[in-house]
């Protein structure tokens, strides 16, 4: 069936059609299942009766808007540590005479394959005011019994997360910066333009458009994220609105899970992310009347450090220490004891491989390790395929089907884990013909829905580099739409489906809250075997399990470095 490109080509036809049904259910059905949720007084949305009254009794709570305020301090706060890193890092790398700076870079990107929650685990090894070794070396040295740090509060929240966020703040501000003329930076200078002029108003106009969509993406994964609240926050009742719901939705509420109190949070919830959407998406898709564009090659001018090279490359060692070497070694420590406690001379004698070998004979974990890996790949080909699907229809139609297409797949960035495994949990247990609640394959949707507005961002700017004219010539031949698609369009978008393929795997293996929530009988993922141990009172097997994720994460990054590479090797 051939594809019209023209006056005709922002109707919606069958393949459209089709494209749209299958957006609408993923995202659509659940979100409006949770709303009607909240309409009922049971939180059942197929039971009798209709009410306003779960809003007024969660809304009308002085409770609910304290934990809305803890929740924009969590979101902000580590919003603004990782925008001064990941500023810092970017600026120094990318812009001054620093040395080894390809090591650096990889070096940076690494602490992207520790879990965030995991990262809070180790940080709870060191710095918990009771079995923290940190401070157990601190009271020693010092005699004062209780000297140390609690990294139970809303600061030690804050300071993990914007470790953990630091990574992808780097990686999404690096382009920007290398990307600036320094033509612009010359004819400023040789107007007389001194270093803070230069500033004000030739880096601050360019860069304020990146700065301001980093600004509000990590903003919104700090509304987003129960890892880290969920480790650190929930055991001493500090909760966000996401670690409010997975409580609200687990055993750990105790007796039934509070469904009515869960969807009207949940609306709640997804207005905020859905006006930080907005505003993300308009950043995003304005930002190019603030690129400079030139047709020659050119290197960014760097500034000379001169003295203060080695103090700034001490510093980002301190960084890569405190996000990976010491929270990766304590759990190493950890996961090679019997039992939980601190290093010491006389407890090398203790050191034991039998948290590591009971990973790989435990069928718990092996189970897990093959549903992660099962889940990866179907989810992963799944979203490579929505993604390139997607862009084509936005890319080249055009119109309102274009526009109804573009805003159902991006959507799902403004809901959060949490609220995509309660919406999926009401969806499953009331359409009991679809028998995979429980299921490895209800994770997999799950992880689809999320994933899909992060593979039609890389697609749509592959896409848009494609000239039409290869899919007319096709189509010319006699080639059938379906026959473009396959012969022309996705051997030529591979790379970035191929990266996308890989970095959604990637996600997919260390994700927490959606398989958190979803799990059942025997679906269960390595991080919510790892989770389950770690609750459970097993610190020491939940250690050896996310060192073994660690190194999964690894492998998979070092894959998609290795494809990236190729990629921008066959590009030359």
């Amino acid at each position: 069936m051939a594809v019209a490109v023209g006056p005709r080509a922002g109707r919606f036809s069958l393949p459209v059609l089709a494209l749209v049904f299958i957006l609408a259910y993923l995202v659509l059905v659940p979100l409006g299942i949770l709303l009607i949720s909240s309409l009922t007084p049971s939180g059942l949305p197929f039971d009798p009766g209709w009410t306003l009254g779960n809003y007024l009794s969660v809304y009308g709570d002085p409770a609910f808007w304290r934990m809305v305020w803890v929740t924009v301090q969590f979101a902000v706060g580590s919003m603004a540590g990782a925008m001064v890193l990941g500023i810092a890092l970017a600026w120094v790398v990318e812009r001054t005479d620093l040395p080894g700076k390809r090591g650096l870079r990889i070096f940076l990107a690494l602490p992207m394959a520790i879990p965030p929650f995991l990262l809070a685990i180790g940080w709870i090894l060191l710095l918990s005011p009771r079995i923290g070794f940190l401070n157990t070396l601190l009271q020693d040295w010092t005699g004062i019994e209780g000297m140390g740090f609690d990294i139970y509060t809303l600061g030690g929240m804050i300071f993990v997360q914007s470790l953990s966020l630091v990574p992808s703040t780097f990686l999404i501000l690096c382009p920007a910066f290398r990307n600036m003329d320094p033509s612009l930076e010359e004819a400023a200078m040789t107007a007389g333009a001194g270093r803070y002029l230069l500033f004000r108003r030739i880096f601050l106009p360019l860069l304020a458009p990146s700065l301001l969509a980093a600004a509000i993406f990590m903003l919104m994964v700090g509304f987003l994220v129960f890892d880290v609240p969920g480790t650190l926050g929930m055991p001493v009742n500090i909760f966000v609105l996401s670690s409010r719901i997975v409580y609200l939705a687990t055993d750990s509420a105790g007796g039934m899970s509070a469904y009515h109190v869960i969807s009207t949070i949940a609306v709640f919830f997804l207005l905020i992310l859905l006006l930080q959407a907005m505003v993300y998406h308009r950043l995003t898709r304005n930002a190019n009347r603030f690129v400079t564009v030139t047709g020659k090659n050119f290197r960014p001018r760097l500034l000379p450090l001169g003295r203060w090279k080695w103090p700034v490359l001490a510093l980002i060692m301190l960084y890569f220490f405190l996000a990976t070497i010491l929270p990766l070694g304590i759990l190493l420590w950890t996961s090679l004891m019997p039992w939980l406690m601190p290093p010491s001379m006389e407890a090398v004698g203790l050191i034991n491989w039998s948290n590591h070998l009971a990973f790989f004979t435990n069928p718990l974990t092996l189970g897990a390790l093959a549903n992660s890996l099962i889940i990866g790949v179907v989810a992963a080909t799944a979203v490579a395929l929505f993604s390139v699907l997607i862009s084509w229809v936005v890319v080249r139609r055009g119109g309102k089907s274009a526009k109804v297409v573009d805003f159902l797949a991006f959507l799902p960035i403004a809901i959060p884990g949490t609220m995509i495994g309660v919406a999926l949990i009401y969806v499953y247990l009331n359409l009991s013909f679809l028998n995979i609640y429980g299921s490895i394959w209800i994770i997999a949707i799950a992880y689809v829905t999320t994933y899909i507005p992060f593979g039609t961002r890389s697609t749509n700017g592959v896409m848009m580099q494609l000239h039409r004219e290869l899919e007319e010539a096709a189509r010319a031949s006699g080639a059938s739409w379906l026959r473009v698609m396959r012969r022309v369009v996705l051997p030529l978008t591979l790379p970035a489906v191929m990266g996308v393929w890989i970095w959604v795997i990637a996600h997919c293996i260390r994700e927490l809250s959606s398989a958190l929530l979803l799990q059942g009988g025997g679906n269960q993922t390595l991080p919510v075997v790892l989770w389950n141990f770690w609750v459970g009172g097993e610190p020491n097997k939940a250690a050896a399990v996310g060192l073994w994720l660690v190194v999964l994460m690894f492998v998979t990054m070092l894959v998609w470095q290795m494809w990236g590479s190729r990629g921008s090797a066959n590009k030359r």
